[in-house]
């Protein structure tokens, strides 16, 4: 009876236990992995530069190589491990790349950040859903935009690249009688930015090919790789 009396205190004790929820990890790790963000990898684009001026009748293209590479980690302002992106220009004269500028890049829980021109800049939000927007200016002093992903872990062919799994940022998709703006960023997974997009026009009577005023940017990867 003694025997019978202490199981059944036991098995009441043990339903009274509170049960405690176990908060569980968020796993970003194949997410991140667009971002490209390892020392030494480096990516090379073709870029074309459009110039629009329509009342002076300059409509100027510029064709150049551009580099970006990641480099050494360091702790930044607020003290948290963060990595250098080196920016270079291709110099015709020698041959060799010219270092432009130096950013940096780091993965801080769900945002991908790259500090542009002392501007804190969210590149990727974690994770990566459809149509979920966000405001990449959220930690800098530019005014509040919203990105969204158009496109993610979609297989893309650029030059004679095959890329399995890429995502497409779009930043910026405005069209009215007299403006018409168009940015996108793809990402490739473990690589990086593979290709870039940007128009700022202005433009007549919503045809997109009566450009009055503005600029347009093309970034193309052509290479890359480690070093």
């Amino acid at each position: 009876m003694r025997f019978i009396l202490l199981l059944f205190l036991s098995s009441y004790l043990i339903s009274c236990e509170k049960i405690v929820d176990v908060p569980v990890k968020e796993d970003f790790s194949l997410d991140i992995d667009y971002f490209g963000l390892k020392k030494g990898n480096f990516i090379e684009y073709d870029v074309v530069h459009i110039v629009h001026d329509d009342e002076v009748d300059i409509h100027d293209t510029l064709n150049f190589k551009f580099k970006t590479l990641v480099g050494d980690t360091f702790t930044d302002n607020q003290g948290r491990k963060a990595s250098k992106f080196i920016r270079f220009t291709w110099n015709d004269v020698n041959d060799t790349w010219k270092i432009k500028d130096v950013w940096s890049a780091i993965i801080d829980g769900k945002n991908a950040e790259l500090v542009e021109e002392n501007q804190r800049i969210v590149k990727l939000s974690f994770p990566i859903k459809l149509s979920t927007p966000w405001n990449p200016s959220v930690l800098s002093s530019t005014n509040p935009e919203s990105y969204v992903y158009s496109s993610i872990h979609s297989p893309i062919n650029i030059n004679s690249f095959h890329f399995d799994s890429t995502l497409t940022v779009l930043q910026n998709n405005y069209y009215t009688l007299v403006d018409y703006k168009l940015q996108t960023e793809t990402y490739a997974r473990k690589i990086g930015m593979i290709s870039k997009y940007y128009k700022n026009l202005r433009i007549k009577n919503f045809d997109t090919l009566q450009v009055k005023k503005g600029e347009e940017w093309f970034y193309t990867l052509t290479k890359y790789g480690q070093e």
